[in-house]
């Protein structure tokens, strides 16, 4: 059951903040200290900021590998349910309980700070607030919005249409726009603000662009809705005239607290390194699809994304896997059956580590690929995302520029995020010299001059550059556009159906306790239930 009644106890900020002390993982604080009368605004959106990075980051792992950029290694029993698609209703049930806790957060922090005056903390709750909606739609379709999290109001709130949500969320980011210029007109942003906003430290302009790159994210979802055109059409007209702008090269909305080795970022710690400087898992593994992608056009990112394997592949494995050049880098194949005396080099160290891991500690000038260091900022949206967002919008003609020059510059973003070579002006090189031989090469995968369909080139390439980083976005940009790029569906066995699941089912705790809502929703399939933003 969602969080209908809520008693909000926070034991993770409240006394670290309340002392503006740098330390904001503290685990000591005091937890008697947070009562409803100290719950301000200042003191919730920290810890809701950070729970949301930390799901964008670490909480779809099942879609990763979906999508083929991911897959287990053979050290573990597979996953049959997740590799089938024949997925219950228990299946990523926390994603459902947990965003919409982490939303009654931004709800509750809203209602504080329009008490109390405080526009900026108002625009920051809205605009998670409209975030986290939509994530629940792109994933479920109908959820709970206009009766939800009211307390004893509607203990049992109905669904209401994805729809709905969508055009009410974008309506909750233009009020957040409103309010963050009365906060930057106001000069309301202050060092305490800018202490406890762990995601822009307070600059109000880059929060307007955050909430343009959302809206810009919100409508490409609708995308392959004709009847959705004029809308379409009339709200970029809007986004145009706030003038703000999106977020641009090396501007990630992402939170940053005061990481510490033992105390790091969840990204990190998942899938770089424990505290003690080893390898945190050898569970997840690269996925052959997206290596092959990569080999095939000889992108120099595959470093970048995966590491390359502790153990040589032989000459004569017998692996039916991808093992071109660079035969370092290898991938294995989801769904297949652990079968080490057949094919043994399924385990570990035979396939590549995600993230393109190369040494414990913090970020540093030598960091490259997702896993930079312990102290990394957590991504919600990245500057490579908003630069794909904006170089589609530029090629559907909703905005205006150089349809080649905005798709480039969003595949040399990916480069710079990564660090690839190690400084922005080697990665800007590596791009500009790959690009000139696939190029040279009509390489209609990489070459927009020598692609047939400029659209879905952009398409395949911001599929490339989102390898590991949001596979959520990834998942409905596969679905927004009918299953392109082509992604091999799992070999496992027990797999029936001939598609990705295109939703995931409503958590059994729906069914058992708010029944009569979820049920007047009808019969749910992953397969045939779509989301209403697809065609």
């Amino acid at each position: 059951m969602q969080h209908y009644i809520k008693i909000f106890i926070l034991t993770f900020f409240v006394t670290v903040l309340a002392s503006c002390s740098e330390d904001y993982l503290d685990i000591n604080s005091d937890p008697n200290r947070a009562v409803e009368s100290n719950m301000t605004a200042a003191v919730i959106l920290p810890q809701a900021m950070l729970n949301t990075a930390n799901r964008v980051g670490t909480g779809f792992g099942f879609l990763n590998n979906w999508l083929g950029y991911w897959a287990p290694g053979a050290n573990y029993s597979p996953n049959g349910e997740e590799q089938s698609y024949n997925i219950t209703t228990n299946f990523g049930a926390g994603l459902f309980t947990g965003i919409n806790d982490n939303t009654y957060d931004y709800v509750f922090a809203e209602l504080r700070a329009r008490a109390a005056g405080e526009n900026f903390y108002a625009a920051v709750a809205k605009t998670m607030k409209a975030h986290n909606f939509v994530q629940l739609v792109d994933i479920y379709d109908k959820v709970p919005y206009t009766e939800a999290m009211k307390g004893l109001e509607f203990v049992r709130p109905k669904y209401d249409d994805g729809k709905l949500i969508y055009d009410e969320s974008m309506k909750q980011l233009d009020s957040a726009s409103i309010l963050m210029k009365k906060a930057i007109a106001a000069n309301e942003i202050g060092a305490d603000a800018r202490f406890r906003d762990i995601i822009f430290k307070g600059d109000g302009t880059k929060w307007l662009k955050f909430i343009n790159t959302l809206k810009l994210r919100h409508l490409i979802h609708q995308s392959a809705r004709t009847d959705r055109a004029a809308y379409i059409t009339a709200e970029i007209a809007k986004i145009t005239t706030e003038g703000s702008g999106f977020l641009g090269t090396g501007e990630d909305a992402a939170a940053k607290p005061a990481y510490t080795q033992d105390k790091a970022n969840a990204y990190y710690a998942s899938y770089g390194f424990n505290t003690a400087g080893n390898q945190a898992t050898d569970f997840w593994r690269g996925n052959k699809i997206a290596i092959g992608y990569l080999k095939a056009d000889s992108d120099p990112r595959i470093g970048y994304f995966y590491k390359k394997t502790t153990n040589a592949f032989p000459a004569n494995g017998a692996e039916p896997f991808r093992t071109e050049a660079p035969a370092e880098y290898r991938g294995n194949e989801y769904g297949r059956p652990i079968d080490n005396s057949t094919y043994p080099y399924q385990i570990a160290n035979f396939v590549s580590q995600v993230g393109g891991v190369a040494a414990a500690g913090p970020v540093s000038a030598s960091s490259f690929g997702l896993v930079k260091g312990f102290d990394q900022a957590a991504w919600i949206l990245t500057s490579v995302e908003s630069m794909f967002l904006q170089a589609e919008a530029i090629q559907r003609g909703w905005l205006p520029g150089d349809k080649e020059a905005a798709y480039k510059a969003a595949v040399k973003e990916s480069f710079r995020w990564l660090n690839v070579d190690l400084s922005r002006a080697a990665a800007d090189a590596s791009f500009d010299k790959w690009y000139q031989t696939q190029d040279e090469n009509g390489n209609k995968n990489v070459s927009y001059a020598k692609a047939d369909d400029k659209l879905k080139i952009v398409l395949y390439q911001k599929y490339l550059a989102m390898n590991g980083s949001n596979p959520l976005e990834a998942w409905t940009d596969y679905r927004r556009n009918g299953a392109y790029p082509a992604i091999p569906l799992s070999v496992n066995p027990g797999r029936t159906s001939p598609v990705l699941p295109v939703r995931l089912l409503y958590p059994q705790i729906e069914y058992n306790l708010n029944t009569a809502s979820v049920t007047a929703v009808g019969t749910i399939s992953q397969f045939n239930s779509k989301v209403w933003w697809m065609n």
